[in-house]
């Protein structure tokens, strides 16, 4: 089984990306994995160097400021999927640019598109962030309280950010802070700022379960000036953006799920056919057939509700509850799955000698980020 089965036609320009990915997956991410998610708190810089000389960095920017033009959530999806069989963290690391481009495609001027763009593309691209959560404001994020001040040409930022993917690496950040303290949603407004402006620091790496290769810190915003060039679209437009934002990444985050399913199902599915007890391979035993064929069902199921999303996220639907199904029935895929192929090694899949163990630790996340299963499910619920 494969998820790269085509339930719709692909274009050869979509056919030679997804080859790209998969021998990339294959020879450059799947032997790293155990050494990244080892080191802990280090980003793999020269993975994603590699990725930017043969274009998959920036494959989801347009081509009017140098990207590889493949700007629809489809073929987003099955670059994600493929760069995540590869491995969860380091496949997500690589294409993190095109959550950072996401805002900006939505809210910004053709001059800020082409600043801010145009660095991302090339063989040597910028690093970027985004920067919403807080200590305070996960899932509910028109609660956040970091604070955008007018001033003289511009705007004083005051706050602190946590969890926030690349903080300290990212050349380049997006930022979502209160315009009107009083307001929720409709007080949020976005500014891009860059690394090394006065008054931005970042705290410790945080530790964490799994997703390793994407390093997290703190950010803090003492007087950070922005002029008012570099806001992001009109005051209080920043909720409604970073929504529109969310409806692109939670599609394209089930195809990362999904992705890393696959990866677990496959090793579990060849290790059931090798590994022989009671006088046959596992396999054989319908305790584990059974299990396996749970897993190929929800992995297909999923792949199929994702690229579903996708196609009518393209078509210009209204597609929050979809995107939300999508994120909700691939997080928890991968969960089932990775904790599947843990179950079907047995011991050995509690070792770190496999990568199961990883896997099922790098899958928790999926069920977080970006709002957790629980919101997914609030969203479905108001939308039906």
């Amino acid at each position: 089984m494969s998820t790269s089965t085509e339930p719709w036609p692909l274009t050869d320009e979509q056919h030679s990306i997804v080859e790209l990915c998969r021998e990339f997956a294959t020879n450059e991410i799947r032997p790293r994995g155990r050494e990244v998610d080892e080191r802990d708190v280090e980003s793999p810089l020269d993975i994603f160097q590699a990725a930017a000389k043969v274009g998959i960095t920036d494959f989801m920017l347009p081509e009017e400021y140098g990207g590889g033009g493949f700007t629809d959530v489809f073929t987003q999806c099955l670059v994600q999927e493929q760069m995540c069989w590869g491995d969860p963290a380091i496949g997500n690391f690589v294409c993190s640019n095109g959550f950072f481009a996401d805002p900006l495609l939505e809210l910004g001027t053709d001059r800020q598109k082409e600043e801010w763009l145009r660095p991302l593309a090339g063989p040597k691209p910028l690093y970027t962030a985004l920067a919403t959560t807080e200590p305070g404001a996960g899932s509910d994020a028109a609660s956040i309280v970091t604070t955008a001040t007018r001033v003289d040409g511009g705007y004083s930022l005051n706050g602190q950010k946590a969890w926030i993917s690349n903080a300290g690496l990212a050349d380049q950040y997006v930022v979502f802070a209160k315009t009107d303290s009083t307001a929720r949603s409709s007080g949020v407004t976005a500014f891009l700022l860059r690394k090394g402006v006065e008054g931005l620091t970042f705290g410790a790496p945080m530790r964490k379960m799994g997703q390793r290769a994407i390093v997290c810190r703190e950010i803090f915003l003492d007087e950070v000036f922005v002029p008012e060039s570099d806001r992001l679209g009109d005051e209080g437009q920043g909720f409604r953006g970073l929504m529109k934002t969310f409806d692109v990444s939670r599609i394209v985050l089930a195809a990362a799920a999904t992705g890393s399913a696959r990866a677990a199902y496959e090793y579990a599915l060849q290790y059931a056919r090798e590994r022989n007890q009671f006088g046959k391979p596992i396999i054989e035993h319908q305790a584990v057939a059974f299990r396996l064929a749970d897993m190929a069902t929800r992995i297909e199921s999923a792949w199929l509700l994702t690229l579903h999303a996708a196609r009518q996220r393209d078509a210009g639907a209204d597609v929050a509850k979809l995107a939300a199904m999508a994120k909700l029935q691939a997080s928890e895929t991968a969960m089932a799955v990775t904790w599947g192929a843990v179950q079907t090694l047995g011991g050995w899949g509690y070792s770190r000698e496999y990568p199961v163990e990883q896997w099922m630790r790098d899958a928790k996340l999926e069920e977080i980020e970006e709002g957790t299963s629980d919101i997914m499910r609030l969203i479905i619920s108001r939308r039906l």
